[in-house]
């Protein structure tokens, strides 16, 4: 009978101790804010000549500052993240209406994949769920960088990596973030 109850107690124990665990906020340092500056990002080259093109970079490596566009649309993505798998076909319709429209050129958009490799970015291409380059981030480097946001994590930011705008989650109003957008770049 002791033993039953020593169960019991240890048992009420661990799941106090697991419900205080998940109470932790998952992420640790600060989220870039509006008007903030990005830390200095090296970034990996997709590995599509395509992409590189569209971005207007060159070599294996890359930074904010060399892509030429007005304003960047910068999301942090979770190669497993249910919600970005969910935001993708919004932001390819975005995407899709950037490029046929008075923005093409002005503003570029970019996924990095926080923990993902290079084989998972090549999956995720065959799947077809982004329009857009995604750029791996096996090592969570840039993720660390950023305050280790949950995702879906957007961002606009200038040519300077100035923080325009952060959303934390999906994108659910495409119409929206366009306007945002273009108010943004004119």
């Amino acid at each position: 009978m002791n033993y039953f109850r020593q169960i019991l107690i240890f048992m009420a124990v661990l799941c106090f101790s697991g419900s205080i665990l998940f109470a932790v906020p998952v992420y640790c340092g600060d989220l870039p804010k509006k008007g903030e500056i990005l830390p200095s990002l090296e970034l990996q080259a997709p590995s599509s000549e395509k992409e590189m093109a569209y971005l207007g970079i060159k070599g294996q490596t890359f930074r904010i500052g060399d892509i030429t566009c007005k304003l960047l649309m910068l999301e942090v993505i979770g190669v497993y993240c249910p919600g970005c798998y969910r935001q993708a076909p919004l932001f390819n319709t975005l995407f899709n209406r950037i490029e046929k429209g008075k923005l093409k050129g002005q503003v570029k958009m970019l996924a990095v994949a926080a923990g993902g490799s290079v084989p998972e970015i090549q999956y995720l291409n065959e799947q077809g769920p982004y329009s857009f380059p995604v750029v791996p981030d096996p090592s969570f480097s840039t993720h660390k960088l950023l305050g280790e946001p949950r995702t879906p994590f957007t961002m606009l930011v200038d040519h300077q990596g100035k923080v325009l705008y952060t959303h934390m989650g999906v994108v659910e109003d495409i119409d929206a973030f366009l306007k945002l957008i273009t108010g943004l770049v004119h």
